[in-house]
């Protein structure tokens, strides 16, 4: 009979189960531990069921846990009534209540022991009626009302006989055992070596088959555990599953550690002393001249505890992209690779063996201990929660509790009670879903709050939501969210101090932010021309003044409205985007690519204008005034034009820092992805430099333009001119060189070619 799932692994490789007085509890976590208790005990049960006398079931009950004697009771009595059911025999459930009326009451006998009886009868080519429970079992007659309704839903598979132990040496098929790595109740894991291939393999031994070998082997990713292939024997009887073997342990064995360490003795070099005693176990070498293992050597908790999460989240977006659920994300089914690198495995696609879990969590499977609320809520039966609405979100879930509780040795929910069955179990666990957050024990460094670890438990909080909406949507915006943890210094774009400029400028209307810093640079621009040209040309032809300042105001009022409506125009897609990123709401592919047009088009839109209008004056007044000289036309068409390159790369300058600094980290928040930004970066540096080599060119030819047509009485505005367009020179140079930096300190976490920085899944592999 499984286990209800409160995390107990039955099939992976996992030490094989700790004697009963080494599981330590948890008094202010009193279903979280409870796991590892009944996984030891099913165990040493396991080679002993079914037993002639059920009374006998007391004497493998830990005497010292009395507390959790009812709720193991009622899962050895699950596991010893499909041990007879196996050999074809009937089993009675009243057998076990009149044999431990104290444990097992029959007017609270626990509604999963009840099914179980229910389910295992009718796998037995049995008629059982409701009728006939309800009146066995009146307490549950509303139950069982709901339950015959769905009895088609129920999962009926066999249970599988739990197949003979094999011992070093054992030849099986074309394997040689070597150790067994774990237990489960039907299945077992050795390390084994292939004959055919001369490799070491682990080999998972199970009666069966599922679907879990067809969704293993289509992975070729280094954070999932390669499945080799599998084989049949005894005409399907038992199934052989071989695999990667990772001798590592698991994660499972570092949060044991943890729990034994308080927070000022947790590092990266922790993690390497769990593998390295594993390692030694197993009789193999600790890897030399490892990067990755010098770099976790010396890494802290919090940031490895997200180097940890960045991996997961990657495998489980490569699991979901291909359409597999895991649905049993926990620390015991995360391999560690001898040089710490994770490896998740046990991928729940088989739904069978899964009896001892009425209705739905039946063809959902799982660990109640690290399930998401929709899980909960389906595996209850609660109204309106189907298996269907288990979907990726819920594996994400699962992923931040077992990192919360890596990180502080304890699952991040309270639970309030011992639990007597396993339904009360889960009606705890569901409880505790709805209840704050246990406060976790923080690092503080000479007081000092680590900004890793802050990014880390703001990232677990958003993806232990409630509400499945509001937590990361895929397993990249995770990965993406802990890279942050990482790089403590690109969160600070992302999620800006609320007294920062950044946040300020973000809180402002955003067309209101365009259309300054595209109209800003031209007005400027317009002040400088104006007095310019009034004193070096018109000075020279009074009688053109009249018509000079008429020209002049129709241009001016009619351009800049017209330029500040094309800049508010062109703004309205990427205040749109700023509004959706304002409601947490993900950005999509033209929100990016409009955002990034936006500098080119405010240098557009200045530059387009002053070209305009270096030809309407020049012709206007030459109209107005044929003894306009030539020479005096095109000076003051050449002065326009100046003007009119500062009217587009300064904007250029100013949107693209606002772009990049303040809008398109808070944009892409929700995400944590662009596919895109690998040539974003490469666009900004070339055009960077080539708006930067116009900034420079500016002040050269104002000064020719100044020298060359100028007199004395223009030093003044000589000295002037060239001291404002150097500093506005500087500035482009320092704006580039910031944007940039910015560039610089996003590139680890959203890059698709990362390299710098912490190790990330692809250098971890080498």
């Amino acid at each position: 009979m499984d286990s209800p799932d409160l995390g107990v692994e039955t099939s992976s490789p996992l030490p094989a189960a700790p004697p009963l007085a080494a599981v330590p509890l948890a008094e202010d976590d009193p279903t979280g531990r409870i796991d590892e208790l009944l996984e030891a005990c099913l165990a040493q049960f396991l080679p002993l069921a079914p037993v002639a006398d059920p009374g006998r079931l007391r004497d493998h009950l830990p005497a010292d846990a009395p507390q959790y004697a009812a709720f193991l009771m009622a899962e050895m009595v699950k596991l010893d009534m499909a041990a007879l059911a196996e050999r074809g025999v009937e089993p009675r459930l009243d057998d076990y209540l009149d044999a431990a009326p104290d444990l097992l009451p029959r007017d609270r006998t626990p509604f999963d022991l009840v099914i179980e009886e229910f389910q295992l009868r009718r796998e037995l080519g049995h008629d059982p009626k409701r009728t006939e429970y309800a009146e066995r079992f009146p307490q549950h007659a509303d139950l069982l009302e709901r339950f015959s309704c769905n009895a088609e839903t129920v999962a009926a598979a066999g249970k599988p006989a739990a197949p003979a132990e094999l011992a070093p040496g054992d030849r099986i098929d074309d394997f040689a055992v070597v150790q067994q790595l774990g237990r489960g109740a039907f299945a077992q894991v050795y390390l084994a070596r292939q004959l055919s291939m001369q490799r070491l393999v682990a080999l998972k031994v199970s009666a069966g088959k599922g679907d879990e070998p067809q969704a293993l082997a289509q992975f070729d990713h280094p954070n999932i555990v390669r499945v080799y292939d599998q084989r049949a024997m005894d005409d399907g009887a038992t199934h052989l599953l071989y695999m990667q073997y990772l001798p590592g342990g698991t994660l499972a064995d570092v949060v044991k550690r943890v729990r034994w360490n308080g927070p000022s003795l947790r590092s990266g070099r922790m993690l390497l002393e769990a593998v390295d005693d594993n390692l030694l176990s197993a009789s193999q070498q600790r890897p030399e001249d490892s990067s990755l293992r010098e770099w976790l050597a010396e890494a802290n908790w919090p940031v490895t505890v997200a180097w940890l999460g960045v991996q997961l989240a990657h495998a489980l977006d490569e699991a979901h992209r291909r359409g597999v659920l895991h649905r049993d994300v926990k620390p015991a089914n995360v391999l560690l690779s001898p040089e710490g690198v994770p490896k998740l495995a046990d991928f729940n696609v088989s739904f069978a063996g899964a009896a001892g879990r009425a209705g739905a969590a039946a063809t959902l499977g799982g660990s109640i201990g690290y399930m998401a609320p929709e899980h909960l809520a389906a595996i209850g039966g609660q109204p309106g929660a189907t298996p269907e609405g288990v979907r990726e979100r819920a594996d994400l879930y699962s992923l931040a509790v077992l990192l919360w509780e890596l990180w502080q040795g304890r699952r991040p929910f309270a639970t309030q009670g011992q639990a007597d069955c396993w339904t009360t179990a889960l009606r705890q666990q569901a409880d505790a879903r709805g209840e704050p957050l246990v406060e976790p024990e923080r690092t503080r460094a000479g007081g000092v709050e680590d900004p890793s670890e802050r990014v880390l438990e703001g990232t677990l909080r958003r993806t232990l939501d409630a509400d499945p909406d509001q937590r990361p949507a895929t397993g990249a915006e995770l990965a993406g969210r802990l890279q942050l943890a990482l790089h403590p210094e690109a969160a600070e774009l992302f999620d800006p101090p609320s007294d920062s400029w950044r946040a300020w400028l973000f809180s402002l209307p955003a067309i209101l932010l365009i259309a300054l810093a595209t109209l800003t640079p031209n007005i400027a621009a317009g002040l400088f021309n104006y007095f310019y040209n009034e004193r070096e040309i018109i000075g020279l032809h009074p009688e053109m003044k009249r018509d000079f300042v008429w020209l002049s105001t129709c241009v001016n009022a009619t351009f800049f409205p017209l330029g500040g409506a094309i800049a508010a125009w062109v703004g309205v897609a990427v205040a749109r985007a700023v509004r959706r990123a304002k409601r947490r709401e993900g950005a999509r592919p033209d929100d990016l690519r409009r955002l990034f047009l936006l500098p080119y088009r405010g240098a557009w839109i200045g530059g387009a204008l002053w070209a305009a209008a270096s030809l309407i004056f020049p012709i206007v007044l030459s109209v107005l005034h044929p003894a306009f000289p030539t020479t005096e036309a095109a000076h003051f068409c050449l002065s326009l034009l100046v003007c009119g390159a500062v009217a587009a790369v300064y904007p250029y300058f100013l949107l693209v820092t606002l772009v990049t600094a303040v809008y398109y980290p808070r944009v892409v928040r929700q995400s944590m992805t662009d596919p895109e930004f690998d040539a974003r970066g490469e666009a900004l540096r070339r055009d960077g430099e080539r708006f930067l080599a116009a900034a420079a060119v500016i002040p050269l030819v104002t000064i020719l333009l100044l020298v060359g047509h100028g007199s004395d009485s223009m030093a003044d505005l000589i000295v002037y001119t060239v001291l404002t367009t150097l500093l506005g020179l500087f500035a482009s140079f320092h704006a580039y060189r910031y944007v940039l930096g910015v560039w610089a300190r996003i590139r680890p976490v959203l890059s698709q070619r990362r390299k710098a920085g912490a190790p990330d899944v692809w250098d971890s592999i080498g």
